[in-house]
């Protein structure tokens, strides 16, 4: 069964454009259903034809015969979707050639980053348009497990993303849904996502088992070895151990030197596993914000995981969120993967002197600070976002909670209290 995802939308303006299109995203995420979706509305109206070079008979002639390959598979259909293109070596000059000699749209898929757009990209400057798909955003998870609370969320998530995209300085004074049960239902959803993440085949799960042991197979059997056979490496452990070490340490700045001593790895080989780490989709890198480089934090960045499943796999604990010492980095952690999934790029704010907010949004002079607080009871402020606020006045400022809907002004500060079941 195929579950809407908002990607999908997305690409569908592309699909009369001559560029090709580019779908990029871990292992498991849904890209290959998405492509087939896709495949199966367009082939109603154009020629079109889908292969994968898992096929290793079809990589071997796009491989090595460009030219019996264009005869073979694409002269004759109008619409060509390539799956896996990442198995293909120097398939970003190839693709090229195909693409300047006929007049066939192209949509590729690929599970790495560094793959996909870094060295096809390169070749194909002006000629293609970049998609990722992550897993399941918390719409899209609520959308399949009770699609009923989806449409209660929906008036309250459009004004949302509006403030996020700086479209609008307005939320509502009062929260549209006023039901207490309907509300402990929504926080209740959104534990099971914080604790299970969003890939697809762990949402379909029939029990904690399962989930259990789907998300040991997608660590294991896709990511890890992906990674490994990327670097080269003889041996995972020092990888595995420096991910776990990075799980015990969200939300804070990274320290490259605790880094080396706990993962038993030089300065180059740390910075080099962090890229790698980031560029096959298990971290998600953000940087500091700043104006002055004498009182702010300006070069080292904090990591979050991509999907909050894989990060407690990591450390196996699906425990209860009550019961939880690390709620707080939790919740911090999903609102990261939310925003992302939302397209919106994400800084940090910190002072030498310790001030935090846990994330800022900025487009062109325009800034939106963030700060995450998991156990909020009460419409208070903090010194860090206080401080942030006073100094450079942004037109909102939020506060994402478990419960609260609000309204406070601060200056000349608008400063929203929001649950964090409407990212």
């Amino acid at each position: 069964m195929y579950y809407p995802r908002e990607l999908e939308n997305k690409i569908n303006k592309y699909l009369d454009k001559p560029e090709i299109i580019a779908v990029k995203g871990p292992r498991q995420a849904g890209k290959t259903t998405l492509l087939k979706k896709i495949y199966n509305c367009l082939v109603k109206k154009k020629k079109c034809l889908f292969l994968s070079f898992e096929d290793r008979e079809k990589l071997a002639v796009f491989e090595e015969d460009i030219k019996s390959f264009k005869q073979l598979y694409i002269d004759k259909n109008e619409v060509v979707f390539l799956d896996e293109f990442q198995y293909a070596e120097k398939g970003g000059q190839k693709l090229k050639y195909l693409f300047d000699t006929t007049n066939t749209k192209f949509i590729i898929s690929g599970s790495s980053s560094l793959e996909l757009v870094g060295k096809t990209g390169k070749y194909l400057v002006g000629r293609m348009f970049s998609f990722e798909l992550l897993p399941f955003s918390f719409q899209e998870f609520i959308n399949v497990v009770n699609p009923k609370l989806k449409k209660l969320l929906q008036q309250n998530t459009k004004q949302v993303k509006k403030l996020l995209s700086f479209e609008t300085t307005k939320l509502a004074d009062k929260e549209s849904l006023q039901s207490e049960s309907i509300k402990k239902k929504l926080n209740k959803t959104l534990e099971t996502y914080i604790l299970w993440g969003g890939y697809p085949r762990v949402i379909l799960a029939e029990d904690k088992e399962e989930r259990k042991e789907v998300l040991k197979n997608i660590l294991d059997t896709y990511l890890l070895r992906d990674i490994k056979d990327l670097l080269n490496l003889a041996t995972d452990r020092q990888l595995v151990g420096l991910a776990k070490f990075l799980s015990l340490q969200i939300g804070n700045p990274v320290v490259y030197k605790e880094l080396s001593n706990s993962a038993n790895l030089n300065y180059k080989q740390v910075k080099n596993h962090l890229q790698i780490l980031e560029e096959t989709y298990i971290t998600n890198k953000i940087r500091p914000f700043f104006r002055n480089k004498r009182t702010e934090l300006v070069k080292n960045p904090k990591l979050f995981f991509l999907d909050t499943g894989l990060r407690n796999q990591l450390i196996n604990d699906f425990s209860n969120l009550k019961l939880r010492s690390d709620k707080g980095s939790l919740m911090e952690n999903y609102v990261c993967c939310q925003l992302k999934k939302l397209g919106f790029p994400l800084k940090f704010w910190r002072t030498k002197s310790q001030a935090e907010v846990d994330f800022i949004i900025e487009k062109g002079n325009s800034l939106l600070p963030i700060e995450v607080k998991s156990n909020l009871i009460n419409f208070k402020v903090g010194k860090s976002l206080y401080s942030f606020i006073k100094k450079y006045s942004p037109k909102t400022a939020l506060v994402i909670n478990q419960n609260l809907w609000g309204k406070k002004k601060i200056n000349n500060t608008l400063l929203y209290y929001l649950p964090g079941y409407y990212l």
